[in-house]
């Protein structure tokens, strides 16, 4: 990882999954923030592998936004 050592951690998703229903189909229940230093989560419950894709590729779009409001950049001395 490009400079995972030097971070400290930003963001944070879990993902629990399951088979449900006949014929069985892949349901998730997943938790996400952005920003690990604000208290707010986001908690969708879905099915299907391409709604599970969509949820975890908003997390990632929400983390690059997230990262661009924190490397605004410094005014100089």
């Amino acid at each position: 990882m490009v400079g995972a050592a030097a971070r400290e951690p930003t963001a944070l998703i879990v993902v629990v999954a399951w088979q449900e229903g006949a014929p069985p189909r892949l349901a998730a229940r997943i938790t996400y923030t952005a920003d690990t230093s604000q208290a707010a989560r986001v908690t969708v419950t879905t099915a299907g592998q391409d709604e599970i894709a969509t949820v975890f590729g908003r997390w990632l779009d929400d983390v690059v936004a997230a990262a661009g409001r924190r490397d605004a950049a410094v005014t100089d001395e």
